[in-house]
């Protein structure tokens, strides 16, 4: 495609401008280090659900550029106790698979290290950001491809990993990552597209990599208490090649627990008024209702104004058979000064997300 080969022009543009405009920026600030990255992926697609109609397991390969800047003044690693690493990356994925098609993804970077010894590393990695598919799901021409049926969707990927400095200003690491790309279940069909990843990576920065090792300095940490009350809201259609499309709305209580200076843990619950089940439910003549109520119990990482949480959930009530009892939640929200929240969530069964809704929270802090 013609929009793809554009994409891939510019990543190879990316590829060659980069380390110069790192050079450029770099002004011997040894608090913040840019590095950059390139990278290979060597992955395989799996699927935790099997259905009839499910592709072959397929091995993509792909390329991949960061450009980041890590903190390595005392103050950063005593606050967090690692180095933290964060910035923005691109990469280009050919799935090797004519249904599945190509990508381009453009995706935050946020990567803790620590320290193992004088020269080892470990390395722990989260991306989210958007990627640009060449071949979506069309009932007319490409009614084969289930996995994804919007041309822009989601990216994500985790990993953890090790890196070792070759000298002062080259790094070689190797990371194992899980790779999901999906729409967040705003259009069907979606079953998203899951990957396992070995990424080897090659990393320079034009001061020295080396870090100095801090003394951790024991402090009193001061623990907060947080209780969020929101609303939130969705939109998608109620079916594959179906143009109606149905709101999905639910309220929540939510209680959070800060227990490091990064990390709390979280219990809540909400209920979910299900416009698009209702219709289906109309469709399939069942007497049923659309509500459901859940209760969960998660975990948040906690960085200034922003909370990364992950959250598992159990239906309390949930009167159909088209949904698994047990659900996952991950969402993002950033918090305000005036106690008020603005963020977004996925509630998906399984691999298979459900829907993605925007949230108002008010929020209580102590």
């Amino acid at each position: 495609m013609s929009c793809t080969n554009g994409l891939k022009h510019w990543f190879c543009y990316l590829i060659i401008a980069w380390p110069f405009w790192v050079n450029a920026q770099t002004k011997n600030n040894q608090a913040k280090l840019p590095y950059i990255t390139a990278s290979f992926h060597a992955t395989s697609t799996f699927k935790l659900n099997k259905s009839a109609n499910d592709l072959n397991v397929s091995y993509p390969t792909g390329i991949e550029l960061q450009y980041t800047k890590q903190l390595r003044d005392e103050k950063s690693w005593q606050q967090n106790s690692c180095y933290l690493n964060a910035g923005i990356g691109v990469n280009y994925f050919n799935y090797n698979n004519a249904l599945l098609g190509e990508s381009l993804a453009l995706f935050y970077v946020f990567e803790p290290q620590v320290k193992l010894g004088k020269k080892l590393k470990f390395i722990g990695s989260a991306n989210l950001g958007l990627t640009f598919l060449s071949n979506p799901y069309n009932k007319d021409n490409n009614a084969a491809n289930s996995y994804y049926s919007l041309p822009v969707s989601a990216y994500l990927a985790i990993g953890a990993g090790l890196e070792y400095p070759l000298n002062k200003n080259f790094q070689l690491s190797m990371l194992a990552k899980f790779i999901h790309i999906s729409n967040g279940g705003t259009q069907e069909p979606n079953k998203g597209i899951n990957m396992a990843a070995l990424n080897l990576r090659l990393s320079y920065n034009p001061i020295d990599n080396r870090l100095e090792k801090f003394t951790r300095k024991p402090k009193k940490l001061v623990l907060k208490d947080r209780l969020d009350f929101g609303l939130y809201a969705s939109n998608k259609n109620i079916g594959v090649n179906e143009s109606v499309r149905c709101f999905i709305f639910g309220a929540m209580a939510n209680y959070s627990k800060q227990i490091s200076s990064i990390n709390a843990l979280t219990g809540g619950i909400e209920i979910i008024a299900d416009q698009v089940t209702q219709a289906r439910l109309q469709r399939d003549q069942l007497n049923k209702s659309s509500m459901r109520l859940g209760l969960l119990v998660g975990h948040e990482f906690l960085f200034g104004k922003f909370s990364v949480n992950q959250q598992l959930g159990y239906y309390l009530f949930n009167d159909t058979k088209y949904f698994n009892t047990l659900y996952q939640r991950i969402g993002v929200s950033y918090y305000t000064p005036a106690h008020f929240s603005i963020g977004f969530s996925v509630l998906t069964h399984t691999t298979v997300p459900n829907f993605t809704d925007l949230r108002l929270t008010y929020y209580i802090s102590k």
